[in-house]
């Protein structure tokens, strides 16, 4: 793997810091690459346009994300501040109940109800990002279990069980 980034946004509150974190755990720990985390927030604790950015190496890395293989846009706001620098290559994934005007032309965007999913499965919607760790995780050809254990070994134990049934209905759509 020569240099792979990945972007994930959304507005504050729904858990893109948190996939950045779990995320750089899995590529930098479990992987064994050399990694940069970048995270973004707005002005505004929670609603407001965020996004944490990984960059993936086997060698030290530019520490800014510059064409993204990998977009994750959680709401429509951040799909488009966060679209500007995309190539035909990035893959888009969106939760398609929050992002209407994906662009239906790009050959690799996924829309998957994410925020849907995690609510039918979990009771939960707050569950969508973990929901979209599991449709990452299987678009980017990743050992399911190994994000598992990241998931075990960086959540608290009060909420895993919830957040597993999330990582298990996103990593089981059909993309």
């Amino acid at each position: 793997m020569d240099n792979f980034q990945l972007r994930f946004a959304g507005t504050g509150g729904q858990g893109m810091m948190l996939i950045g974190d779990l995320m750089a755990y899995y590529y930098g720990i479990i992987d064994n690459k050399q990694i940069v985390l970048l995270k973004s927030y707005g002005p505004e604790a929670r609603g407001g346009a965020c996004r944490s950015e990984l960059i993936v190496d086997e060698e030290e890395c530019y520490p800014a994300v510059t064409c993204p293989d990998l977009l994750l846009a959680m709401s429509e706001q951040s799909y488009h501040l966060y679209t500007e620098d995309i190539d035909e290559n990035t893959i888009i994934l969106v939760d398609s109940d929050l992002v209407k005007d994906a662009d239906e032309t790009h050959p690799n965007t996924y829309k998957v109800p994410m925020t849907a999913i995690a609510k039918e499965t979990t009771g939960k919607t707050i569950c969508a990002n973990i929901v979209a760790l599991g449709v990452m995780t299987k678009l980017l050809k990743i050992d399911p279990e190994d994000m598992l254990g990241v998931l075990k070994t960086k959540l608290p134990a009060r909420i895993l069980d919830i957040n597993l049934k999330a990582f298990q209905a996103g990593y089981e759509v059909q993309s």
